[in-house]
């Protein structure tokens, strides 16, 4: 009588464990055959996370000595030696740009030359300031009214008061907009636009009637309107 031949039941535990056993071999398998390759894989993985981390702990340096250097400039700027201050902010621009204190620097630098008398080097560094803060509502319409008064130092006022408008159209919510608003009528007053002078200062006693210039604004309209009326200018 032949002998019966009983099938031995597979669990579901050693069908697992039989996984786990194949893919092992797999993994095994392919690690003896391409070992070279993910060893290399792995160190290039590892380069590039320490190449990330001294990235950023040199950008974290970087910002550091470029604020303590700010410092120094930012003393020179605020008693007034904007000569000396040109030079340490060109320092900060040049050795730390990119960072966030150079591209305040930039500014401040801008500001430096336009004091300093240094109208061209104004204008390049005021062009470029509002390029970088451009994201910046408050900065960027620091840079652009800079760009403004710089023609409008070079005489050129009718370009002067398209920047001005810019401003006051493009940053309504800085506190640029006001100075822009009164430079503007200046300069109207200067190219003989007297009506077009009342009217922007008529807007500084409307929408800013406790700042400082709407008294200045208030007398130049008594004044204007008087000249005018009396013909001693022209309308």
């Amino acid at each position: 009588m032949a002998k019966i031949i009983r099938k031995k039941k597979v669990t579901k535990h050693k069908l697992k464990e039989d996984r786990f056993l194949e893919t092992t071999k797999n993994f095994i398998t392919f690690f003896r055959a391409n070992s070279s390759r993910v060893i290399l894989a792995v160190i290039i993985l590892l380069g590039v996370v320490i190449a990330v981390n001294i990235y950023f702990a040199n950008r974290r340096n970087a910002e550091e000595t470029a604020r303590v250097k700010i410092l120094y400039s930012n003393s020179l700027y605020e008693n007034g030696n904007f000569k000396e201050a040109v030079s340490s902010y060109l320092e900060v621009v040049n050795m730390h740009g990119g960072t966030k204190t150079a591209k305040i620097a930039t500014l401040f630098l801008a500001n430096s030359y336009f004091f300093s008398g240094d109208m061209d080097n104004a204008l390049l560094y005021y062009e470029k300031s509002l390029d970088i803060l451009k994201r910046n509502p408050n900065w960027a319409s620091s840079a652009a009214i800079g760009i403004a008064s710089v023609f409008e130092q070079k005489g050129m006022f009718e370009e002067a008061i398209k920047k001005y408008t810019d401003v006051i159209v493009n940053y309504k919510d800085t506190p640029a907009r006001i100075d822009a608003l009164f430079s503007k009528a200046r300069c109207l007053e200067f190219t003989n636009c007297y009506t077009e002078a009342i009217e922007v200062y008529l807007m500084i006693e409307n929408e800013y009637p406790d700042a400082v210039f709407a008294d200045e604004a208030k007398k130049r309209i008594v004044f204007l309107r008087g000249a005018t009326e009396s013909e001693r200018i022209p309308k």
